[in-house]
Order: C-alpha cells, then structure tokens, then sequence
C-alpha cells in the first residue's frame, strides 16, 4: 500500500497531488507494467466525460483538461518507471471562497479542514478535497482499464436514480456502454433520461441539488481474485469508491434488501453448464462476490451519491467569528447534480482496483 492517505493500491500504486485552484493537478501510477501501449484516446474520452461546463445540468467552470505525460512512456509503451500525468489549472475564481473562512457552509469541508491542517489550509474551491481531484483518479482508471482489456474484462455504469425516479432494469456492460452516453444524464432508457433531465433542470431553477445512484457491472473478471477479511474485494472496492466526494453509501448484489430476505431466498445456488463446461449460479444475490472472493459472475454494486453540498439557495449558518447565525447564499459555478460527472469517477477508480487486484492475483 502507498504511505499516506493520497495513495492507492498494493501492487498498482497511484498518489494524486494538487489542489482545485492551485497551478494544476495530478497522479504518479507506480507498478504500472511495461510494454503497455498508452491510449490517449481513450483517456481524452474519459476526461471529456467528467470534466465540467459540458451540459445545460452540470456547472459551467470551464476546463479543459488536457494532460501531459511528464515520465514512464517511451514511444508510446510504458517503460515501467512510475507513469506521472499532469493537468494545468486554468478556469478557477478563488475570490469566490474567500468568506467561507469565516462563514463555513453547511455539510461542506470547510471547518473539518480547518480542524484537521489549521488556518493555512487550501479552502479555495475546497482544495485537495475537491471533485476536481476525479480527473487525475479518472485517468489512472483508463490506464486500469488498459490492463483489464487485455483480459476482456468489461465495466460499465449508468445513472439508474435521480431522486425519487429509478431505473430498476438490469443491463448487460455492451447495452450499457451503447447507450449510457446517448444523453446528458448519463442513463441507459431514453424515456427515463427525459424525466431525470426535468427534474435536475427544476432542482436547477430552485437554486438547490439532487442526489442518486449510480449502477456498475462487470463482466468477465476472473474467477478466484480476492483475500480474506481487509482485502476482501468488496473491501478494497468500497474503500475506493468512498473516496470519490459526495458518495454515501454502496451495496453489493441484493445489499440491503437482503436484509429482508431468507437464506433460502438469498442462496446462490451452483449450477454446472456442460455446453460451456463452467460452473456458475442460478442467481446473482452476492454480486459476483462470495467470501470476498470474484465467483466469475458478473459483479454488481450500486453507489449512493449524495446532492451537492454548495447550492445557491438561501441556507442558516454560522459565523464562526462572530459566532452568530447568519444567512449564507453560495455563489460561484456549481452542479445541480453531481452523479452524472461522478459516475466517471466511480467507473475509473473501480477500473483501477480491479487492475490492482488482478496484478496482485498475478504476481502470488
């Protein structure tokens, strides 16, 4: 594992560094394999997905996001020296979170920062602590993601709620990766897009923010990939998808329904195909994951992603100098809903676990 709490991994090592308004951000991957032919289109393609002002329902801060390669590529293949990929800073306001210092917004990071590193903590744009640290995570995903595909190994995510509109259909990762994109919200059912769509853009009007899920599938990971207890593969995905800002809660296969059901309701019963010779479920409660252990199912979790803490609308605080409760309307440039651009981040980090976890497999 990296030393300090802005690393990731055992055996594929990423450490992002940088802060949302400082002069740019990044990450060093170490333990990337060599010979591994970089993608650059496939990392623009993730960026461009995450980044901001690319919609009527996401904030209008406007970065590009392009990245430089600053060591471990030679040619065009990694040379296994550390990757380390750079993205300058160019579109921010700082005098926009000047005030926050003193009059601290609800359920944002500004007074646990303050508690944890003191007064000469980065709150601008909220520092190292900012969503705007997916962007490095999202291209370390791509470079997870160049290594799982060498296996066929499929991910895919989609927004399947937006408050109280859901989406319960299962979806193969290719129905999934075919359609999530084909609208702004990143959904796979058209109809429901629409829904979602007027509800952001009436959440939008109301200066506030919504919450949702967001769904991921994996298909084709190998069997037999995971360790007991710490390192139980929903352990090391949790602890991951945890670390991308504003997510609340994760749950595996059935998750909490489970907590409804019987033993004889919930068992995955082993079923032998003998046109495929292989032996599989008839049902797929666990999600893919038995003892903290990859079954060969496809694994299935879904991610709770809270609405965004900053929000236009009028809010109670307190002046924390002053000590008094005072009125707090946050300006500056922010997302009504922050799920469809978290998605990306959720997709990219599970892609770097899963890698992780596969090397490690490899190398023992």
């Amino acid at each position: 594992m990296g030393n300090g709490s802005n690393s990731l991994g055992k055996n594929l090592v990423a450490t992002i560094f940088g802060e949302s308004h400082g002069k740019g951000i990044g990450i060093v991957l170490d333990g990337v394999p060599s010979d591994l032919n970089i993608d650059k289109k496939l990392i623009n393609k993730d960026l461009n997905r995450r980044r901001p002002g690319q919609s009527k329902i996401s904030t209008d801060r406007d970065e590009k996001d392009q990245f430089e390669i600053l060591s471990g590529v030679q040619n065009g293949k990694t040379t296994g020296a550390p990757l380390t990929f750079f993205i300058k800073n160019k579109d921010h306001h700082s005098k926009d979170y000047s005030r926050f210092r003193e009059v601290h917004r609800p359920s944002h990071i500004d007074y646990p920062a303050l508690l944890r590193y003191g007064k000469n903590v980065d709150l601008r744009g909220s520092g190292i602590f900012s969503g705007r640290l997916t962007a490095p995570i999202v291209i370390a995903g791509a470079i997870g993601k160049m290594i799982l595909r060498k296996k066929n190994v499929k991910i895919g995510a989609f927004v399947s709620q937006i408050g109280d509109i859901i989406d319960e259909t299962q979806y193969h990762v290719d129905e999934i990766l075919e359609k999530g994109e084909s609208n702004i919200v990143r959904t796979v059912n058209p109809k429901i897009a629409e829904k979602m769509i007027s509800l952001i853009e009436q959440v939008k009007e109301e200066e506030d923010s919504i919450g949702g899920i967001v769904s991921v599938r994996i298909e084709n990971f190998p069997k037999g990939i995971g360790d007991p207890w710490f390192d139980s593969l929903e352990s090391i995905i949790s602890r991951a998808i945890f670390s991308i800002p504003g997510v609340r809660g994760i749950e595996f296969g059935t998750g909490f329904k489970a907590a409804e059901m019987r033993g004889s309701e919930h068992n995955d019963q082993f079923i032998y195909d003998k046109e495929k010779d292989e032996i599989s479920t008839q049902s797929n409660h666990c999600g893919g994951i038995i003892g903290g252990i990859s079954i060969g199912n496809s694994i299935n979790f879904k991610v709770a992603v809270k609405p965004a803490a900053s929000i236009g609308k009028s809010q109670k605080t307190l002046n924390f100098k002053k000590k008094e409760m005072v009125e707090l309307k946050v300006g500056g440039r922010h997302d009504p809903c922050i799920v469809p651009r978290a998605l990306v981040g959720i997709e990219s980090i599970t892609a770097l676990v899963l890698a992780d976890a596969f090397i490690n497999k490899r190398n023992t």
